[in-house]
């Protein structure tokens, strides 16, 4: 579901107070919400992660700006969480990417494909998980979401030519993080899982 697709009066609900209709709108997103909580956690910490993001979320909502997609506002908290969780003490272990249903498309590929295509993705997301926070959701929003430039900069409230420079200085910051793989397409591994506009059903 495209955010011009959500009804505005139960976003109106939901930032005045109404839990049910904020539920709604977090339901239309748990695609998203889940590949980014994925990107950190295994699937026995990645629900208590979800939740965790749905909370701040819901205790933030007075934040939105009604410009901006109220879908790209959710994400945006859900990647500010997934950081929270990697640097802090809860995560004792290395978390491997956990699959999404839609690697199914990719089957077919010899397993040493595989590997390659899931270890590049698991550090392309990881290190823009350790990106500072101006540089870090512009980037996975834009390429991992597939929001536009423009929707990232009403939901920041900034011009898009000051999105653009801090995608640029993130893209910096992956570029030496990521020296050694760099050349073999880091964007494609932001994009390894192209999802289709909005959420799913």
């Amino acid at each position: 579901m495209e955010t011009a697709e959500i009804d505005a009066s139960l976003i109106r609900s939901a930032i005045a107070g109404d839990a049910r209709a904020f539920a709604g709108l977090c339901e239309t997103c748990r695609h998203r919400f889940w590949r980014i909580v994925c990107s950190v956690a295994g699937a026995s910490e990645a629900e208590d992660l979800a939740q965790e993001a749905v909370v701040r979320a819901w205790c933030a909502r007075r934040t939105y700006r009604a410009d901006a997609p109220f879908d790209a506002w959710l994400c945006r908290i859900a990647v500010n969480a997934a950081h929270d969780y990697r640097r802090s003490a809860w995560r004792r272990r290395v978390i491997l990417w956990q699959p999404s249903p839609r690697e199914a498309d990719h089957a077919a590929e010899p397993l040493d494909d595989t590997v390659a295509r899931r270890d590049l993705q698991r550090r392309v997301r990881q290190a823009v998980m350790d990106l500072p926070a101006r540089q870090r959701a512009p980037i996975w929003l834009h390429f991992i979401e597939g929001y536009s430039l423009a929707e990232v900069a009403r939901l920041d409230g900034v011009s898009e030519t000051t999105v653009r420079s801090r995608v640029q200085a993130g893209r910096r910051r992956l570029k030496a993080a990521l020296t050694d793989v760099w050349l073999e397409g880091v964007e494609a591994g932001l994009r390894m899982e192209p999802e289709a506009r909005g959420c799913e059903a």
